[in-house]
């Protein structure tokens, strides 16, 4: 780009009649100061990473996922001189639709600018189509030094996937783009749809104040739209909610969604799948016909003619929440909705926005169209996490949904979710440091921590760091590597979280203190691997994930589930106090760091100064961790056991990638033969033996359930509730049959069994030893 080129500069004060009027003159300036505060503080943040680009993109991609529009993604970077790069991508690839995401961060120096123009950001996105089509031809292999790269992956991913919906392509950025920069999405020969988005410091903005309460959604459909929604109200049959139902017209519908696409979505959960389903081809069909291709008419599938008019008819409608509605004065139209979210029929909105924004649509045709909907006005703030998840299940009938983001109120959630808020992390002195916290719910970690301003928001971050966060995909992630299933694991998030959920409701367990603590240290555990084969570790070249699941199922098997991962929850914060509170990289790191041979290990903190203006500014210098800190930090277990990871990583290593030509590494570890044979060649590997000091007598042991000892635990719960009452009756009128211990533990177990509690193995066993023992002594169930 030349830069004595004039750029489009919507932020560029001008010198003559900069505004409509003096109002929206202060409108703009008021907008445009709060976004600037916004990045000054954003880069304040970034600053303090040791790579700024890495952390906005790590940071970036979080909002993303958290606004629900993309699942997995893997980080890594790659530039090519004649403009080719990527910093992250994700695939997905179901029987509804198969799309892959590509990112590419633009960090720009603060001290240099603070916008991007319109030609940069369109120049950008060239790269990433370059990468794509590089890839898809199969061209950019070449380009690639090492073939068992993270780039590589993708790239081969990209090339073997016959039939790929839709691309995504994504530019995350600190700065601030031209307000008025939007890019269509396109449709390549191959009928691939080819999307665009922008991720600049006021999005990143927007997303951090609707996650905070800061900006709920408002629709004002009389002062923006100039109509109202016809509705009747339902009788008040609920304290909780107050349901209207309504017609929207189909044109405002894609105004309202055009204007904040996927927010509006934010609580439902699935995104736009395009016409690929029957549903929304469809809907499609209905609005602007459909002229049938050659393959469509030997499948018997004939031209069909639009039929706006009858859209109503033919449509089930969407479902929608909202915190606050008004009503016209007569009652009976709405003229305003606060904090709306679709919960169901996101793809009915969607494709009738996709419709009525391509190219040759008369849009005058489609003044026809009208939606029915339902609203639930959600009368308790508090409860709309709760309630909106609950409709949107119970909605959704229509296509499937993701498997992590129901059945979130199974018990042994809930129960992690509680330990979760309860359990401190305990320094070396005693006194509590943070929490871990799983997030049960999509996107809960944000939202509670955007909730109470900037005060509340850093104590919460210093109760819970984000470093301690996990959500349920991660949970099924390191809960089934530990348990010696890695090829689960490979097979991604959701897959392996729905063999996970079973596996855990079909066992019936609970969480109590042990099983908490032994939980979170398989995470660190998972976490820590993750970090020893990353950048500031062993730097692995690619498919670092299907390494760290075979790592981490390999301690399990090697060490008989005995690794002493009591020790490992105990250890989590060794360093002195002072230096926790102000170490900013995270401790996976440092750990990483120290394996690799440095000697020291720097971070960087805060300090102020003023500048010969008068103003105040931030500087971060480096600080090394203390010797003293270092020298702790090798002491404790989760060191020595990376140490030994060291030692087996050839091991899997060279099992992973010593495939046949021909052979794709992803697909070799979905196959439990890999695991299988990685088992036998590590046991026939003298050398290996993990070290005693490593183990512990209990280990996991009494954490996992056998099929065996699950069949204990089905036999205690066939027995009812009343039995187990009167045995306890009979133990209290019969002093001496029973210990006290015995009979106030039969009090529990009738409890439990009334509340449909399960037992654990050892509480079942202990409950049918006494059944047993009462019978035995005189008990004949008739008390």
């Amino acid at each position: 780009m030349n830069p004595n080129e004039e750029q489009f500069d919507d932020f560029k004060v001008q010198e003559t009649a900069p505004y409509v009027n003096e109002a929206i003159g202060r409108v703009f300036e008021k907008e445009l100061t709060e976004v600037e505060q916004f990045k000054e503080d954003l880069d304040d943040q970034l600053l303090m990473a040791d790579n700024p680009k890495d952390e906005l993109t790590e940071m970036v991609i979080g909002y993303i996922q958290g606004a629900g529009d993309v699942n997995q993604v893997n980080i890594c970077s790659y530039r090519a001189k004649n403009g080719v790069g990527i910093d992250a991508w994700g695939f997905n690839g179901d029987e509804d639709l198969t799309t892959v995401d590509l990112f590419l961060t633009l960090y720009v120096d603060p001290d240099e600018n603070i916008k991007i123009s319109a030609n940069e950001l369109d120049r950008r996105f060239n790269w990433l189509n370059r990468f794509y089509d590089q890839s898809k031809a199969g061209t950019i292999y070449s380009k690639i030094s090492e073939d068992k790269s993270d780039l590589y992956q993708v790239a081969q991913l990209i090339n073997e996937t016959s039939d790929i919906d839709r691309i995504r392509l994504f530019l995350l950025t600190n700065a601030i783009m031209p307000s008025s920069y939007d890019k269509p999405s396109t449709e390549l020969e191959s009928g691939t749809s080819c999307e665009f988005y922008v991720w600049d410091a006021k999005r990143i903005m927007q997303q951090d104040h609707i996650i905070s309460g800061k900006s709920p959604i408002i629709v004002d459909f009389e002062g923006d739209y100039n109509c109202t929604l016809p509705c009747i109200k339902m009788p008040d049959v609920s304290d909780k909610v107050s349901c209207y139902l309504c017609i929207i017209p189909g044109i405002i519908l894609q105004s309202v969604y055009h204007k904040y696409h996927q927010q509006i979505l934010e609580m439902n959960v699935r995104t736009f799948l395009q016409f690929k389903g029957a549903s929304n081809k469809g809907i499609r069909d209905t609005l602007i016909g459909h002229k049938a291709t050659a393959r469509e008419k030997l499948k018997g599938i004939e031209d069909s003619d639009p039929e706006p008019d009858m859209f109503f008819a033919y449509n089930n409608g969407i479902s929608a929440t909202a915190s606050e509605i008004k009503l016209n004065e007569d009652g009976n139209a709405i003229t305003r909705i606060k904090s709306w979210q679709i919960v169901n029929g996101g793809q009915t909105t969607a494709a009738i926005h996709a419709v009525m924004s391509m190219k040759d649509v008369d849009v005058t045709e489609l003044t026809k169209v009208y939606v029915a909907m339902k609203i639930s006005v959600v009368k308790d703030k508090d409860e709309l996490p709760v309630v909106v998840p609950r409709i949107s299940r119970f909605a959704n009938t229509q296509s499937a949904v993701k498997k992590s983001d129901f059945n979130i109120n199974e018990q042994f959630l809930v129960e992690l979710e509680q330990r979760s808020r309860e359990e401190w992390v305990m320094d070396v002195t005693g006194k509590p440091v943070s929490k871990w916290f799983f997030e049960r719910t999509r996107g809960q970690y944000l939202d509670k921590a955007k909730r109470g301003g900037t005060k509340a928001e850093k104590e919460f971050y210093a109760e819970y760091p984000k470093t301690q966060m996990f959500d349920k995909t991660m949970l099924s992630k390191f809960m089934m590597a530990w348990d010696q299933n890695p090829a689960s694991v490979c097979k991604g998030g959701e897959n392996n979280y729905g063999v996970f959920f079973n596996r855990m409701k079909q066992q019936g367990v609970r969480f109590d203190a042990t099983r908490y603590h032994r939980t979170i240290a398989k995470a660190i555990l998972f976490k820590a691997v993750d970090a020893l084969y990353g950048k500031d570790g062993l730097a692995l070249p690619g498919y670092k994930s299907n390494m760290v699941a075979y790592t981490v199922s390999l301690l399990s098997y090697l060490s008989g589930k005995a690794l002493n991962l009591d020790t490992i929850w105990k250890e989590q914060c060794v360093i002195t106090p002072s230096v926790y509170n102000e170490l900013t990289i995270d401790i996976y790191s440092v750990y990483a760091k120290l394996l690799v041979g440095a000697e020291h290990v720097t971070y960087k903190v805060k300090e102020s100064y003023t500048t010969t203006e008068g103003k105040r500014r931030n500087k971060y210098v480096p600080k090394s961790i203390p010797d003293e800190d270092i020298k702790l930090i090798k002491e404790t277990m989760l060191f020595k056991v990376l140490q030994y990871v060291k030692k087996i990583e050839p091991i899997v290593y060279s099992h992973i990638f010593n495939i046949n030509e021909g052979e794709n590494v992803n697909e070799w570890t979905k196959k439990t033969q890999c695991w299988d044979s990685l088992k036998i060649k590590a046991s026939n590997q003298g050398d290996v033996n993990i070290p005693q000091n490593l183990c512990s007598a209990t280990g996991d042991m009494d954490v996992e359930v056998t099929e065996g000892q699950q069949k204990f635990i089905n036999e205690a719960a066939e027995i009812d509730s009343e039995i187990w009452f009167s045995i306890n009756n009979w133990s209290k009128e019969n002093p001496g049959e029973l210990t006290p211990k015995e009979q106030a533990f039969v009090g529990q177990v009738a409890w439990n069994m009334k509340r449909n509690k399960p037992l654990s193995y050892k509480q079942s066993k202990w409950a049918l030893d006494i059944f047993e023992k009462a019978k035995d002594a005189g008990w004949t169930g008739n008390e």
